[in-house]
């Protein structure tokens, strides 16, 4: 689950199992084992044509697994086609 910062969410016994990232210069809160593959997707990015930094470290494909952790910094960048 992610709840963008400054949301009002609901809060439970499950806030305690939460981490704050940043993506793209956005703050969000998210479940602390949520993977970049996770994330991206819940996010609405595609499979392909997309780049990611993480903690200002390119993250290949085969990295995506990777569990975040808190304080986590990550940068999106988007293939545009064009001339």
């Amino acid at each position: 689950m992610i709840v963008r910062a400054g949301d009002d969410a609901e809060r439970s016994d499950e806030e305690e199992r939460r981490m704050m990232i940043v993506v793209n210069e956005q703050q969000l809160q998210v479940d602390d084992q949520t993977t970049v593959a996770a994330l991206l997707e819940s996010l609405g990015y595609p499979d392909r044509g997309i780049a990611v930094a993480l903690d200002q470290a390119v993250l290949p494909r085969s990295g995506w697994q990777t569990t975040l952790s808190d304080g986590a910094r990550l940068e999106v960048v988007t293939a545009v086609q064009g001339g």
